[in-house]
């Protein structure tokens, strides 16, 4: 399905649904207390996005501390169901499939009339902007819901108690704030997350990585060059990747792993072919499922991405990451760990995609889309990576850098 005519439809056909929901069943809907002294049945709904799923993993471990007998259910889109097995915090996880109109009618259906019998004594809605959601678990939730009040949106219009959506804190701060509202803040802490894989799926990326002659000695470093469908004006310039990609080689003597999704393997195909050092480089687009790629970027030394997932899977791991921003603002999206970096020219017009429009827009810079991105030098990066993780001050990779050095070119 295309992304973009689905966030129009939600626009334009969302809000009237939801007031029309709402003054259809408002005569019928009981008066409900907030603040249960226990909650047994959960249900977490967050559809859009791999790296929103991970940023609201902090909060969902401090419910499930708060609530450790509750059975907390998540339902999402089918391709984030691997993040939610390596997240190991559900008890269920429940999927929509949107790979096509008829697949999405009829998983939606069989989907909301299971969960509906389900009978869940709280649903937590962590959409920031969709009111498919809202309308989702209105439907749903027969008792409590909880989700977001986001500015022109009017999503808070069909649940039971709402949270002010804040545009000024990180999303990771945001998602808390919902566990906040139903729980005894003192009680909960949030704190990071980190990925589940198998030592099976680890040995077969090391075996990956030695058959393509990159030793545990290299420095490695992951160059991912997509931003999947939504809004590709957040992607970097290849010829930036390609000239980063050759000073890190030069300099370090790193090898550089290319990743992406099979639908950008054209992409990091020609960024390969710009730069000088191929030889040190390896193509692994299309080639990982996801558990292989947080077993890649676990065995990693740097991350460098424009705003999308694997900013948030080397988050959720203490893995030093690069993040390149431009239509995004990384105080909302940024990498949240301690081994983090960003860029972002903060340009007039940016962030032009916010959780207002529903991150829909055009760009309208001067000169010309993608501007913001542009602006943002490979020299400039490298420097930062040098200073912050690589410099001889910095205790990150000193050793191995120094070993990889000396390995045979």
């Amino acid at each position: 399905m295309n992304l973009k005519i689905v966030r129009w439809v939600d626009l334009y056909a969302g809000v009237p649904l939801e007031y029309l929901v709402r003054a259809f069943t408002r005569p019928f809907s009981k008066s409900l207390t907030p603040h249960r002294k226990q909650y047994n049945k959960i249900l977490i709904m967050k559809f859009w996005g791999v790296g929103n799923i991970i940023m609201l993993l902090p909060a969902v471990s401090s419910l499930r501390k708060r609530y450790p007998g509750a059975r907390i259910d998540i339902l999402t889109l089918t391709n984030n169901r691997e993040v939610c097995e390596a997240a190991c915090l559900f008890s269920r996880i429940f999927t929509i499939n949107i790979k096509d109109l008829g697949a999405f009618i009829a998983s939606l259906l069989k989907g909301a009339v299971r969960l509906r019998k389900e009978n869940y004594d709280l649903i937590i809605d962590f959409e920031q902007f969709a009111r498919f959601s809202a309308l989702l678990s209105r439907f749903i939730g027969k008792k409590e819901r909880i989700g977001f009040n986001t500015k022109n949106q009017h999503r808070h219009v069909l649940f039971t108690k709402s949270v002010c959506y804040d545009n000024s804190i990180h999303v990771t701060g945001s998602f808390f704030s919902l566990i906040v509202a139903v729980t005894d803040p003192a009680s909960v802490v949030p704190e990071p997350v980190a990925l589940a894989i198998s030592s099976h799926c680890e040995d077969e990326v090391q075996a990956l990585l030695q058959k393509s002659g990159i030793s545990k000695e290299h420095l490695r470093i992951v160059l991912h060059i997509g931003t999947s469908e939504n809004f590709n004006l957040r992607r970097w310039p290849l010829q930036h990747f390609a000239r980063l990609a050759d000073t890190l080689i030069d300099r370090y003597n790193a090898r550089v792993i290319f990743t992406g999704l099979p639908a950008e393997k054209r992409l990091v195909h020609a960024c390969i072919g710009l730069t000088q050092q191929e030889a040190k480089t390896l193509d692994l687009s299309g080639k990982l499922s996801f558990a292989r790629f947080v077993a890649l970027v676990k065995s990693c030394d740097l991350v460098v991405c424009a705003d999308t997932a694997p900013v948030h899977v080397a988050s959720s791991l203490s893995v030093p990451v690069a993040g390149l921003y431009g239509p995004n603002t990384p105080r909302l999206y940024g990498p949240w760990a301690k081994n983090g970096i960003y860029f972002y020219q903060n340009l007039p017009c940016s962030p032009c995609i916010t959780n207002y429009n529903a991150k829909i827009n055009r760009c309208s810079h001067p000169q010309g889309a993608g501007a913001c991105m542009n602006k943002i030098s490979p020299e400039e990066v490298f420097l930062a990576i040098q200073k912050t993780f690589f410099d001889e001050n910095s205790a990150h990779c000193i050793e191995k850098i120094k070993k990889c050095a000396n390995l045979s070119i």
